[in-house]
């Protein structure tokens, strides 16, 4: 999300001390940024969008996923009035790398490299999955979240895992949330706290909503649907609280999760 300095106080939730002062370069704040987001979720990236390549001689693979359907049907939109090669239609990846780094750019953040703050989004990546997983035992949500036990594919499952993490944080964290935030507090003027709940709630249920028809294939049923509303809430609070890289590092990890228990009949 994009945050500005403002007079709000140090705990606003949009805003970012810069990077060169003493509290911006603590980790809580450079795992927020774009530059380390993208070099953490890299690998992941180009495990997906490699991998579907090999397997498919196109990124056909993708467009089984709901978010790069949508990057897709976008880019094509684009592409169809201005021109925009067509390679972006088949790789939705070269659209996130251009993303995270026209804000890193935009933002003037350093080009640093620290490998201990890798280390540590990798670790709270894990650690984020625990509450994921409790909830979903509590709630019954094996049942819905991985209905059918996955095929002895598992390097084709794994690619699906990272790739949802992935494109599905982009697009109902990042984009959404980021567009949210610019409608509700920046043009229209809402109190901050108010478009804040707001603004998760309106992602969390977006993110529900579009596994479903018209837009995705699943048939509705209502406890999905509840499920997917209450983990569209609680990576909204990541993202928002965390980054995009750690947000989609736990979706990603809770994705694989799923499939080995799927597997095992946990």
């Amino acid at each position: 999300m994009a945050r500005r300095p403002a007079s709000g106080g140090p705990h606003d939730l949009f805003i970012f001390p810069p990077p060169t002062s003493a509290i911006g370069q603590q980790y809580y704040y450079v795992t927020q940024r774009p530059w380390p987001s993208l070099l953490f979720v890299l690998p992941g990236l180009v495990f997906f969008e490699v991998g579907s390549y090999l397997r498919s001689g196109e990124s056909g693979r993708a467009s089984q996923l709901v978010a790069p359907y949508l990057i897709q049907w976008l880019v094509e939109t684009l592409r169809a009035g201005q021109g925009v090669p067509h390679l972006l239609a088949m790789a939705p990846g070269l659209l996130l790398v251009a993303v995270l780094l026209a804000w890193h750019l935009a933002a003037g953040h350093p080009w640093r490299i620290d490998l201990s703050v890798f280390a540590g989004m990798l670790g709270e990546s894990m650690v984020y999955t625990v509450p994921l997983l409790v909830f979903m035992y509590v709630t019954r949500g094996l049942v819905l979240a991985a209905a059918v036990a996955p095929p002895p594919d598992w390097t084709g499952e794994f690619m699906m895992c990272f790739g949802a993490g992935i494109y599905e944080e982009l697009v109902f964290r990042l984009a959404c949330i980021t567009l949210l935030v610019i409608v509700l507090i920046d043009v229209l003027r809402f109190p901050r706290i108010q478009a804040a709940v707001l603004i998760v709630a309106a992602s969390a249920l977006l993110f529900a909503f579009v596994h479903h028809p018209p837009v995705g294939k699943e048939p509705f049923d209502l406890g999905r649907f509840m499920f997917r509303t209450a983990a569209g809430l609680y990576f909204a609070g990541l993202f928002v609280f965390r980054g995009f890289g750690i947000a989609a590092g736990c979706h990603a990890f809770y994705n694989v999760i799923i499939v080995i228990m799927g597997a095992m009949r946990v």
